[in-house]
C-alpha cells in the first residue's frame, strides 16, 4: 500500500454509537436494517410518494379526507340569484375536479386544471374571453404531468405579466407534450416551501408555485407505525415460545447425529396445538413459556401520535378513535381539524374556484349577466344538532333578558333616560321593527273606528210580547 493511500485510510472517520454485543449502530441494528429510503436521494421522489399513497390506506387517508371534506359541504356563490354559475358547477362537476386537484396538489405538491374551451382558438393560443362561447370540460393533471418552459411574458409596460411564464408543456402518461397557453390552465398549488427548497425535478422545473407534498413529511411516521404494527404481530406469534429440553442432545451433536435431532423437532412441532397431544420421551422436557406483551399499545399509542402531529389531522379522524370519558366529546379535536381543513380552503382552493368561476361567468352561452358582486363562501363544516341549536337560542334568550333588566335598572336608577333606553332597544332588535319613539299623548282614539257595527246588533227574543223593546240593542 502507497503512502498516500495508507494516509487515506487513516483520515477516514465513521463517527457514532457503536455497541457489537446488542448491535447498536452497527449491521446487526434491525431498525437500521428497516429504515425507509427514498430512492433517488434523501428527499422522497413523485414516485415514492405515489408508491406510498398507492399501498399505504393511512397515507391515502391523509391525503383523501381534507382534500374530499374541503368540498362536501358544498359553496355558497353569492350574487348568484338565480343559481346560474351552481348549475354550471353541476355541469362541469367542479366541486369533484376541484378535490381531486387538491387530492394531487397535497400528495405531489401541485395539479392543474386544463380548460377544454370553445373559443375559436388552439391549446397555444390565448384564451379568448371575448369570444368565449363555453367551456365545454374541466380536465385534471398532477405535476408531475406538467413541465415548465423558458417562454415568459416580456411586456415590461405589464405589470401583472411580466416575468410570468406564457406557456407550458402538458405531458400526459403515453401522449405526446402538447404547448399550452398558461391562459387555459389554472394552477393549484401545494404547502409552502422556502425558495432554495423547491421541489424541482426534471418535470416540475421551473414551476414556481409547486409547493412540498403533504406525505413527505409524514411518511417517515408512517412506515415507523406499520412497522410497529408487524413486530407485534411477530410477538404475538411467539409469545408462547415452546422450550424442548432433550436428553442426550449433547451427545447426539458429537456424535453426528444432527439429522435425528432435527427430525425429532420437527416431529414434535408439527403435533403441537390446542387439540393435539404432544409426546416426548420420558427423560425429555416439554414446557411452553408465555412471552410478556406489556407496553405495546402503549407504544403503538405514541406511534399514532407522532403521526397525528406530523399530518395535521387527529387520531380520532385518521384512526376513528372515539374520545373517552363522559364529558370528552371529541369537538376540541374536530374543531382544529375543521382549521387546518379551511386553511386548505383559504389558502389553496379558493384562489383557483374564484379565477375558474370569473371565466365561466363570460361564457355566451350563459342565458344571465353576470352580477355586478359575487363572492365565493364554502359552506361549514360544522353542522349543529337540534339540542345544540335549541341551548344557543335558551343562552342568547338569557343574555337578552339580562341585557334589558340592566337598561331598566339604569333608567329607574336615572343614569338613562327612558329616550335612550328606547334608542338602545330599536337599535339592538332591529328586526322588530319597532318605532324610533312613541308617541307623546294619546288622544281621542276612536277604538271603534272601522268597525263593522251591525255586527253589535242582538237579535229579536221571539217569545217577547209586541210591543216590547230590546234592552240590550238599546
Amino acid at each position: 500500500m502507497s503512502a498516500t493511500k495508507r494516509t487515506i485510510g487513516i483520515g477516514k472517520r465513521f463517527d457514532g454509537f457503536m455497541n457489537v454485543l446488542s448491535g447498536l449502530g452497527s449491521g446487526m441494528d434491525r431498525t437500521l436494517a428497516t429504515k425507509q429510503t427514498s430512492r433517488f436521494g434523501p428527499r422522497f421522489s413523485p414516485l415514492d410518494l405515489g408508491d406510498l399513497y398507492l399501498t399505504n390506506g393511512l397515507a391515502q387517508k391523509i391525503i383523501d379526507r381534507p382534500s374530499d371534506d374541503c368540498v362536501q359541504r358544498g359553496v355558497t356563490v353569492e350574487g348568484d340569484d338565480d343559481s346560474v354559475m351552481s348549475d354550471e358547477y353541476d355541469r362541469l362537476q367542479v366541486l369533484a375536479k376541484l378535490a381531486n386537484a387538491l387530492r394531487w396538489s397535497r400528495l405531489f405538491g401541485g395539479a392543474v386544471l386544463l380548460l377544454i374551451a370553445k373559443d375559436g382558438k388552439n391549446l397555444e393560443e390565448p384564451l379568448d374571453l371575448n369570444n368565449l362561447e363555453t367551456v365545454e370540460e374541466i380536465r385534471v393533471y398532477d405535476v408531475t404531468a406538467i413541465r415548465g418552459t423558458d417562454r415568459y411574458y416580456e411586456d415590461i409596460t405589464d405589470p401583472t405579466t411580466y416575468g410570468k411564464m406564457e406557456y407550458y408543456e402538458l405531458i400526459p402518461p403515453g401522449v405526446q407534450a402538447v404547448l399550452i397557453h398558461e391562459t387555459r390552465i389554472i394552477t393549484v398549488g401545494g404547502e409552502p416551501v422556502p425558495t432554495r427548497y423547491t421541489f424541482a425535478t426534471s418535470t416540475t422545473a421551473r414551476l414556481p408555485w409547486v409547493g412540498r407534498s403533504v406525505l413527505e413529511s409524514c411518511a417517515p411516521d408512517i412506515i415507523r407505525y406499520q412497522q410497529g404494527l408487524e413486530w407485534s404481530l411477530r410477538l404475538l406469534e411467539r409469545k408462547q415460545q415452546a422450550v424442548y429440553q432433550m436428553s442426550g442432545l449433547g451427545e447426539m451433536f458429537q456424535a453426528g447425529d444432527d439429522s435425528v435431532v432435527t427430525k425429532r423437532i420437527h416431529l414434535v412441532d408439527m403435533v403441537r396445538g390446542n387439540l393435539n397431544s404432544v409426546v416426548v420421551d420420558k427423560e425429555d422436557t416439554y414446557t411452553i413459556i408465555n412471552a410478556s406483551m406489556d407496553g405495546i399499545d402503549s407504544t403503538l399509542k405514541e406511534y399514532q401520535t407522532a403521526l397525528a402531529a406530523s399530518s395535521s389531522i387527529p387520531i380520532m379522524v385518521l384512526f376513528g378513535e372515539q374520545g373517552t370519558g363522559l364529558s370528552n366529546s371529541g369537538a376540541g379535536n374536530l374543531e382544529a381539524y375543521y382549521g387546518m381543513v379551511a386553511h386548505i380552503q383559504s389558502v389553496i382552493a379558493r384562489p383557483a374556484l374564484e379565477r375558474l368561476t370569473s371565466i365561466l361567468w363570460v361564457q355566451q352561452s350563459l342565458s344571465e349577466s353576470p352580477p355586478d358582486k359575487w363572492k365565493i363562501v364554502f359552506n361549514p363544516l360544522w353542522i349543529s344538532s337540534d339540542l345544540e341549536n335549541a341551548q344557543t337560542k335558551q343562552a342568547a334568550a338569557q343574555a337578552n333578558a339580562a341585557e334589558v333588566t340592566t337598561l331598566l335598572s339604569l333608567m329607574t336608577e336615572q343614569i338613562l333616560s327612558p329616550e335612550e333606553v328606547r334608542t338602545i332597544i330599536v337599535d339592538r332588535y332591529d328586526e322588530y321593527d319597532l318605532p324610533d319613539k312613541l308617541p307623546d299623548i294619546i288622544e281621542e282614539v276612536n277604538y271603534a273606528e272601522g268597525v263593522d257595527k251591525t255586527l253589535m246588533d242582538v237579535p229579536a227574543d221571539p217569545d217577547a210580547p209586541p210591543g216590547a223593546t230590546n234592552n240590550a240593542k238599546n
